[in-house]
């Protein structure tokens, strides 16, 4: 077992950086109190944006974003850092299930069987770039397609422009884009590659780019996917590193797109 759940109030900071009070490595905290949630209309959207590993500073862009995209559809929403909503009658509450760039071992024993069995009712869940960073448990990799972090480049190479190559235009979160699309990212490697249950939506070309070592996956470099666990409609995008990413509106119809079919609103799969 790669990791063990943790259930102490915190959890020790090995991170480089941290001790220093670096905000992008935030101490570690586990969270016992559930909050109070508001009056929710259905479907209601969960936006979970908790960093126990690496925080990101586009959070700060993306949860309003992606509140923003459940409004326009006269959806209610909740934004929360606290993990203590991972139990049986708050997410009882909710349709789906989005994580901004959320990261790092995050839930109680007791808080993974509630999301887990959240899942196995077959609600929807879309996670965003830092969520696949191989920071969360072994269950919750698996959901999301196993597909294992090794790195993205770093320094002067860190964010590079590339073409996203779409493998599937008709899916509700890609149907808009042209069968290239250009983008710039902090752009993810994985060993293994998503599972074969799998359904890639978008791969990295890799031409131009500098990608060493490991880092490079060749042709077939997955950016985006998406699969069933069970019945739930699970969504992963590596894509979103930047703040800017979150006023793309390209990025935008992506995430609208995924989100709608992650909550049964479009498209097809998992029945």
């Amino acid at each position: 077992m790669k990791r063990l759940l943790i259930a102490t109030a915190a959890l020790l900071c090995a991170a480089p950086g941290c001790a220093q009070g670096d905000p992008h490595w935030p101490k570690p905290v586990m969270d016992t109190v559930a909050p109070q949630l508001p009056e929710l209309a259905s479907p209601a959207v969960l936006i979970v944006s908790k960093t126990n590993g690496f925080r990101h500073d586009s959070i700060a862009e993306a949860v309003p974003a992606i509140a923003k995209l459940a409004a326009a559809r006269g959806w209610s929403a909740y934004a929360t850092e606290n993990a203590a909503v991972f139990n049986p009658a708050q997410l009882a509450r909710f349709d789906l299930v989005v994580f901004a760039s959320a990261s790092g071992e995050m839930f109680t024993p007791e808080q993974a069987a509630a999301f887990q069995a959240w899942v196995a009712e077959g609600h929807g869940f879309v996670a965003f770039h830092a969520t696949g960073d191989a920071s969360m448990p072994d269950w919750f990799d698996a959901m999301i397609g196993d597909a294992r972090f090794i790195g993205h480049p770093g320094g002067e190479d860190h964010i590079q422009t590339g073409d996203l190559v779409i493998a599937d235009r008709t899916h509700p979160a890609t149907r808009h884009l042209p069968e290239r699309w250009r983008w710039a990212d902090e752009f993810y490697s994985f060993d293994p590659r998503p599972s074969a249950d799998s359904h890639v939506l978008a791969r990295l070309d890799e031409t131009g780019l500098k990608l060493p070592g490991r880092l490079a996956m060749g042709d077939d470099h997955p950016m985006v996917w998406w699969r069933c666990e069970g019945r739930a409609r699970v969504f992963y995008s590596a894509l979103g590193h930047e703040p800017e990413t979150w006023a793309d509106e390209a990025h935008l119809q992506m995430l609208g797109g995924a989100m709608a079919w992650a909550a049964r609103a479009e498209g097809e799969g998992c029945d």
